[in-house]
């Protein structure tokens, strides 16, 4: 600490002193009352050791109402003694609850505070001295003009020692240290409560009872912001907690719906992944155009979703590596009637029911199974449709070879206005021009890769490659979006 602050604090208890050393010259014969001395040195007290801390690290407490109170119905020398074992009292308090306390630590704190309230009070005494201060019964202006000395004197020049203390010591500005904003807020009206205090005692000792409202209803205002800043922090650990058990459910929602698509790639197992990739280009789609975070997550579940119908395709339509029969094909088209109803009846589900329903729609009104176009069918469904054709496009197929990026964006440009949304079609080739090749992912060729890593291991077997592959000819060729969304 700087030597001026030394000097400061050393200056305070010095005047302190000599103030105290006159008030005991000039103490009266006759004391006052046994029971008004200890009743406001007890209050006094109890106001100091019942401190509220705030979130903004201020403490607060309402001593000053027992200090006024002592200068207008104490002698000055038994108003010293007031404020020492008040002090006293309150500092073997903290010394027993809480000794790390740097109230503790430093020595010449308590015995500043002590300085404060007695400089304090015998400025406050002075204005008893100058002017008539009645203790009760009328109240002229001049008493009022008295008694608002008192209370301004006091709670300032309170203060005002305080904020000086704080510049010199720690470098603090009055602003900072909230010494006016203090003064006028708190120290005041609490001033004004120990002259009311003091017109209650003057009625009948027991009136000052009623004293104890107004405090109460000052230390809730106190603690306010502490039961703010609790009730705050109580919010974000249930927050905390919430936002941990969402996390939680989602990933749980995430691996059911990996193990539901790879469910449905399993009943096709060489168009493994197809579903996890529709998924990837229908939420990158979803973003680009700007759909809410809530709309991108139900375009993500309905990718993983869309071919949930096919579990009731007979596995020897869905692997044959001729054309399909249109009886084949009538029932292959109706797996998305049958996962939107399954899914319509599934509560957590159903809204996912008519972006399955009609993902196999086109934009000129020739798909199935309701025949819709344009906007009638739902943006969701129509990124799907397009999604689903690309994935086709991209990957190794029986029946056909996988595409390039380029071969896809144009053929997705040449059937934009009739098979597809031409927003969407822009959209996609957006992103495709922006990301690059690796957006576009043959996912049979990455399964393919797996299997033979699981061939050199030992675990991929004659019979999986016969039910991967089946019958399908070795011959492969390119086909339109058209005929591979049939197939898929």
């Amino acid at each position: 600490m700087r030597r001026i602050a030394w000097l400061y604090i050393f200056s305070i208890l010095f005047v302190a002193g000599l103030l105290s050393l006159a008030a005991y010259v000039a103490r009266p014969t006759e004391p006052p009352p046994g029971w008004l001395f200890l009743g406001l040195t007890a209050l006094t007290t109890l106001l100091m050791i019942f401190v509220v801390f705030t979130p903004a690290h201020r403490a607060y407490e309402g001593s000053t109402i027992g200090w006024v109170a002592g200068v207008l119905l104490l002698p000055p020398w038994y108003f010293v003694l007031q404020v020492l074992i008040a002090h006293g009292v309150q500092w073997v308090w903290v010394r027993s609850r809480t000794p790390g306390s740097s109230n503790l630590r430093d020595w010449y704190i308590q015995p500043f505070n002590i300085a404060k309230g007695v400089i304090s009070g015998m400025l406050a005494y002075a204005v008893t001295l100058a002017l008539p201060v009645p203790t009760a019964g009328y109240l002229s202006i001049l008493n009022l003009f008295a008694i608002f000395c008192v209370v301004i004197l006091y709670a300032a020049s309170s203060q005002l020692i305080l904020g000086l203390a704080l510049s010199l010591a720690r470098g603090m500005s009055f602003r900072d240290a909230g010494i006016f904003r203090d003064a006028v807020l708190i120290e005041v009206p609490l001033a004004c409560i120990g002259y009311v205090g003091v017109e209650l005692m003057s009625r009948h000792p027991l009136a000052v009872v009623f004293i104890l409202a107004p405090i109460a209803l000052i230390y809730q205002a106190f603690m306010l912001p502490k039961v703010q800043d609790d009730a705050m922090k109580a919010l974000e650990c249930i927050n905390r907690e919430l936002t941990g058990a969402n996390r939680s459910i989602r990933q749980l929602n995430d691996e059911l719906f990996l193990t539901l698509a790879k469910v449905f790639d399993m009943h096709d197992p060489y168009v493994g992944g197809h579903a996890a990739q529709v998924a990837t280009y229908a939420v990158a789609i979803a973003i680009e155009t700007g759909l809410p975070a809530e709309r991108v997550e139900i375009v993500r579940q309905a990718a993983y979703l869309h071919d949930i119908g096919k579990l009731a395709v007979p596995e020897s339509i869905l692997h044959k590596p001729e054309r399909l029969t249109s009886a084949e094909y009538d029932l292959v088209k109706k797996h998305s009637d049958i996962g939107a109803d399954l899914l319509a009846a599934t509560q957590g589900l159903s809204q996912l029911a008519p972006f399955i329903r009609y993902h196999h729609e086109r934009w000129d009104g020739r798909g199935y199974p309701a025949g819709l176009a344009h906007e009638a069918i739902p943006l969701e469904a129509r990124i799907l449709n397009l999604c689903d054709s690309v994935e086709a496009m991209a990957s190794d197929r029986p029946y056909h070879r996988a595409m390039t990026v380029a071969e896809i964006v144009d053929e997705l440009q040449r059937c934009a206005g009739s098979q597809f949304d031409p927003v969407v079609v822009e959209v996609f080739t957006r992103i495709a021009d922006r990301e690059g090749a690796h957006f576009v992912v043959n996912s049979a060729r990455a399964v393919a890769t797996q299997q033979v890593r699981d061939e050199v291991a030992g675990e991929w077997s004659a019979e999986s490659r016969r039910q991967a592959y089946g019958t399908a000819p070795a011959q492969m060729r390119v086909t339109t979006a058209q005929s591979l969304q049939q197939a898929v």
